[in-house]
This record gives structure tokens, C-alpha cells and sequence, in this order.
């Protein structure tokens, strides 16, 4: 009696799945029907086309994204789970695409229309049948993925993708009308980057420089190196610490630069004044919450004439509310915690801050520069995972799997490709900001100020 219950539960369970995957795939094709930009073609795992979207006439001037699902469960996900639900399938291997970063562009395109990305509030029977089902029938695929998610790349690893200077952070390329464009590497336009925050804060042999960030010191070197300031960097990783100094060593400049391991907060300890302040891309590990607090301390690290360069990643002032109330696929499996500002909340952060002591000098916007950047780190990353990055992660992660590692991997490639799509349409930004106090004179050092 009892086999037989379980043996009509399984059916009736297989049952359920079949049919919410059809009324499923039926609601989210019946939805990309309205997206009238761009062009998307929907293939099954046999390359039989599901249907084409988009605008007709593109289909005579662009070749189209392309998604090909090899696992009906996708559809599932993508309506209940929105852009979790899309990252989910593709790490898991649900669906496939031979150009993620142009899918993520078609739906950016119709970011007007309720996409499948943007997630749709399903209520009643069929959508508490769906969540149920979601939870029961994929326990083990949400286990695996919950746990790569925790599965972080070393040092070893980022030396795999970044360039040889080991910044992690947006790169600042040449126009395209400088004729030395074409040949210009990562790690050329990593160090324009990191000489124009040099120039910004307008760095001398006699400063103090106070770093917010250490990651791997490429920043505190050429700091160092070309000026020779001193510098106190600080990083709350123990490991990046040891390998900073490494470097600082090998570069012989330890008496120079000091590794401060600890929070932003804890530079208080030092009870020291900055001449300059620079940090990059680290205000988004923040939070909203403590952007006012940062900036505060910022306010009271730096001297009375001093001057401090912040970059950091932006999103517009439009989409900011939902940002701040949803979690999207950074937020869940990449950097959980971070927040990324709008460009009017970080100007009134180092207002509000600071009292009204620190004044924004000027923004550049680098977002553009983004797109480069992530498409070398990508390109490396895929060229030196076999070789590198899977024997480092099966070293320090003996039980991971075969499927572990994949997902591993196309979990990092969705990131490259999302972040890419993201700065290309312009959804996503990064400024770098000047500020400097009231006597920071040194802002007006290139500025004629007489007639002579």
C-alpha cells in the first residue's frame, strides 16, 4: 500500500513538472513576443528554432544573440526566479549561448518591456506549485551551486586573468584615434589608470598617502616608484597583506610602503594625518548605509590642504531604488554585501560626510573603459583555466567535482559577460572623483592664475 502511495506521488509529482514547464516556457515565450528591439533567436539543444524576437528589420543588419536551452527547467527558473533563476540555468548548464554578452544586450535593449531577467511577481496555486517543485526536484543542483558559491579564487587564481600589475579594477584604454590603440595591452592601460589616480591626487615625494584598498599594491608601488611619497595601504585580508608586502619587497620599497591589515575604520589607530587619500573600487564593498560614515573618516584621516581620488562603480539614479530593495547575480554568488552607489549619492555622501569639507573637484567617467578591461580578463580566464585555475581549485577544494568546477567556471564567465553587457549599455558606470579641502592649492597648480 504504501509502495503504491509513493509510486502515485511520483507520478503525480513528474505530472506537476511536465505541465508547469509547459504553461512556463508558454508564459516567457509569449512575453519576448512584445520585446520589439534587438534580435534573439530560441533554439532547442538540436538547433531547431523555438522562435526569433525582437525588431524584423535587425534581422537584416546584425546576426542575431542566439540562446540555445538544453533543459526545460529553465523556463521555471526564469519566471519564478527572474535574473537569479537566468543565472542559475546557465550554471548549471540549462541553457548555452556562443555569445552571453549580445543575450544580455537584447534584454538591456527592451529593458522597457517586463523581461524575463527583470523577474515576474507570480502569485496563488500556481506559483507556490512552481516554487515547490523548484525546491524539491533541483535539491541537489541549488546544493551544488550554493556551494560554489562560497568557493573563492585565491591569489594564485586572479594572477591567472589579471595582468602582470595584478589591478583588479577598470583599465583606462587610448582612443581609438591614437594610432598606438590598436597594439595597447591590459597591463599598458592598467598603469594609465593608476598613474592618472597618481596625477588626480597629485601625489609628491614628501606626501603621506593613505590607500583604502590594498589589493594586490599595484597601486601603492607605482605610487611609490614614481613619486617617492611614502605609503600606508591598508586591506582587511590577511593573505593579500602577505602578498603585498611580497611584492613590496621584490620592488624594494619597504621602506616606503606599510601593509595596514585591518578595516577602514581601524585607521584611527594609526593616529596619523594623510597628505593624500586614494582608493579604488573599494566603496562598493561599503554598503548604502555607511557611505556617510566613510566619508567621515575619509574627512578626518586627510590633513586641512589635503586632496583624495575615489573611483567606483556606479549605477544610475533611475534604477537605484529597485537596485537597493532586490538582490541580483552579483549580489547572491559574487560579491554578497556590496552596493554599488549612484554618482549624486557618492557627492552627497562626501558632503554629508565630511561636513562640507571635502569639495568634488572633478568626476571622469570611466565606465566605458569596463568593457575592454572584462573582455581581457575573460579571455585570459578561459585561456588558463584548464592549465591553472582547475588544478589550483581542486587543491584547495579536494571534495569539488568535475561539475563543481564547471560550474565554477561558467559561474565567472556569466559575471565577465554580465558586467561587460552592463557598462557597454551604459546600466552600470565608474567615476573617478577629485575631491580636495579648502586649502588643497596644489588643485590649482596647472591653472594660469595672472596675467604674466
Amino acid at each position: 500500500m504504501i509502495a503504491g502511495l509513493m509510486s502515485s506521488v511520483r507520478r503525480w509529482n513528474l505530472t506537476l513538472k511536465v505541465f508547469l514547464r509547459g504553461a512556463a516556457r508558454r508564459l516567457v515565450l509569449g512575453r519576448l513576443v512584445a520585446f520589439h528591439s534587438g534580435f534573439l533567436c530560441v533554439q532547442d539543444s538540436y538547433g531547431d528554432e523555438i522562435g526569433v524576437f525582437g525588431n524584423p528589420k535587425a534581422h537584416h543588419l546584425q546576426a542575431p544573440a542566439v540562446l540555445v536551452v538544453h533543459d526545460d527547467s529553465f523556463w521555471v527558473r526564469a519566471l519564478f526566479r527572474g535574473d537569479i533563476g537566468f543565472s542559475q540555468s546557465y550554471m548549471l548548464g540549462e541553457i548555452s549561448t556562443p555569445d552571453l554578452t549580445a543575450v544580455f544586450e537584447f534584454f538591456v535593449q527592451n529593458a522597457s518591456k517586463k523581461s524575463i531577467l527583470a523577474g515576474w511577481r507570480v502569485v496563488g496555486l500556481f506559483g507556490a506549485m512552481a516554487r515547490a517543485v523548484l525546491q524539491s526536484a533541483n535539491h541537489v543542483a541549488t546544493a551544488k551551486l550554493n556551494a560554489v558559491a562560497h568557493y573563492s579564487l585565491g591569489n594564485d587564481m586572479f594572477s591567472a586573468f589579471l595582468s602582470q600589475d595584478m589591478t583588479y579594477s577598470a583599465a583606462l584604454w587610448l582612443p581609438i584615434t591614437d594610432p598606438r590603440s590598436k597594439g595597447e595591452t591590459l597591463h599598458e592601460a592598467q598603469m594609465r589608470k593608476l598613474r592618472y589616480a597618481v596625477s588626480s591626487a597629485r601625489i609628491k615625494p614628501t606626501d603621506h598617502v593613505l590607500e583604502i584598498g590594498s589589493g594586490w599594491g599595484s597601486f601603492a608601488i607605482l605610487a611609490a616608484q614614481t613619486t617617492g611619497c611614502r605609503v600606508t595601504t591598508v586591506t582587511p585580508s590577511l593573505a593579500q597583506k602577505q602578498l603585498v608586502e611580497r611584492r613590496v619587497a621584490d620592488a624594494k620599497l619597504s621602506e616606503h610602503i606599510r601593509v595596514f591589515l585591518g578595516d577602514y575604520r581601524e585607521v584611527e589607530t594609526l593616529k596619523t594625518k594623510f597628505d593624500k587619500i586614494v582608493s579604488i573600487e573599494m566603496i562598493e564593498h561599503v554598503g548604502h548605509k555607511f557611505l556617510d560614515t566613510y566619508f567621515a573618516c575619509m574627512d578626518r584621516y586627510l590633513k586641512d590642504d589635503g586632496i583624495g581620488y575615489f573611483q567606483c562603480i556606479t549605477i544610475p539614479e533611475a534604477r537605484y531604488d529597485a537596485y537597493v530593495k532586490g538582490q541580483d547575480f552579483i549580489q547572491k554568488y559574487i560579491f554578497p554585501g556590496g552596493h554599488l552607489p549612484t554618482v549624486s549619492g557618492l557627492v552627497s555622501s562626501i558632503n554629508a560626510g565630511s561636513k562640507g569639507r571635502m569639495i568634488v573637484e572633478e568626476i571622469l567617467s570611466l565606465g566605458g573603459h569596463y568593457v575592454k578591461t572584462l573582455q581581457c580578463w575573460r579571455d585570459s580566464f578561459l585561456a588558463n583555466f584548464d592549465q591553472m585555475i582547475a588544478p589550483t581549485l581542486r587543491k584547495e577544494h579536494p571534495h569539488m567535482t568535475d561539475t563543481d568546477v564547471e560550474i565554477f567556471k561558467r559561474k565567472w564567465v556569466y559575471y565577465f559577460c554580465y558586467c561587460e553587457a552592463g557598462f557597454k549599455t551604459k546600466t552600470i558606470g565608474d567615476v573617478g572623483i577629485t575631491v580636495g579641502k579648502e586649502g588643497a592649492l596644489e588643485l590649482l597648480e596647472a591653472i594660469p592664475l595672472g596675467r604674466n
